[in-house]
């Protein structure tokens, strides 16, 4: 396990991680163009579920995204749900099937839970799929830029505080690739952290003295005292 890096806001943990696909999972509304900015603020993503592979789609090496339409309650229940882009192969069953494996918290208005329909988008890399995971011999990758994760006014109204743990994949360019959200926190302090992880660079991990993509967990402390 590498060393953990700390700030005053957020401590990035990195551990080895169990990877067989490795897929980034979105949600955002289906109609925030007809939405005043920053009324509504769409479902937090408080675990989700890998989407696996399908070995026709890996075989004939289909990747992109599938994106799923379905009601999403006051309580963050998903309701539903139809494919509204797919890639075939198999891949559009295993999307949806995976999102209802998915916790949320729900959609807000002006901090008020709302039903509303949104759009999961479930992500098929067959990159992050063949990443690695951190074994006795290896060098993990280590932190060369940082973005700090910014606290939202909705968090700090509910004065939340915690840890988001991420799944991601460090690529041998050093750019992140998120890939499923393993435990998060509402009040859009998991899109926060995503947001964040994203833009860190880092100097890849590597074995037998070459680069190589490895897949880590993440994990991302929010301390609303300390942000004061």
């Amino acid at each position: 396990m590498a060393r953990p890096i700390r700030t005053c806001l957020l401590l990035f943990v990195l551990t080895a991680a169990f990877a067989h696909s490795l897929n980034a999972q979105y949600v955002h509304i289906a109609n925030a163009g007809n939405n005043p900015n920053d009324a509504m603020r769409p479902p937090t993503v408080l675990s989700s579920r890998w989407a696996l592979y399908t070995d026709d789609a890996r075989m004939h090496g289909v990747e992109g995204t599938v994106t799923i339409a379905a009601q999403v309650d006051e309580s963050g229940a998903i309701k539903g749900g139809q494919i509204v882009k797919g890639l075939g192969f198999g891949l559009d069953e295993v999307a949806l099937d995976s999102i209802h494996h998915w916790t949320l918290s729900p959609a807000t208005r002006n901090g008020i839970p709302v039903s509303t329909v949104c759009l999961f988008d479930v992500q098929f890399n067959l990159r992050s799929a063949g990443a690695v995971t951190m074994a006795a011999g290896m060098v993990p990758p280590s932190v060369l830029s940082r973005v700090t994760p910014l606290y939202t006014d909705e968090a700090k109204r509910a004065q939340l505080s915690g840890t988001v743990v991420l799944q991601a994949v460090i690529r041998t360019d050093g750019i992140v690739d998120i890939v499923r959200v393993v435990r998060g926190l509402a009040g859009g302090l998991t899109d926060s952290a995503i947001d964040a992880l994203k833009q860190w660079r880092f100097q890849p991990g590597s074995k037998n003295g070459k680069a190589v993509d490895v897949a880590l967990n993440i994990e991302v402390n929010f301390n609303l005292v300390k942000n004061r």
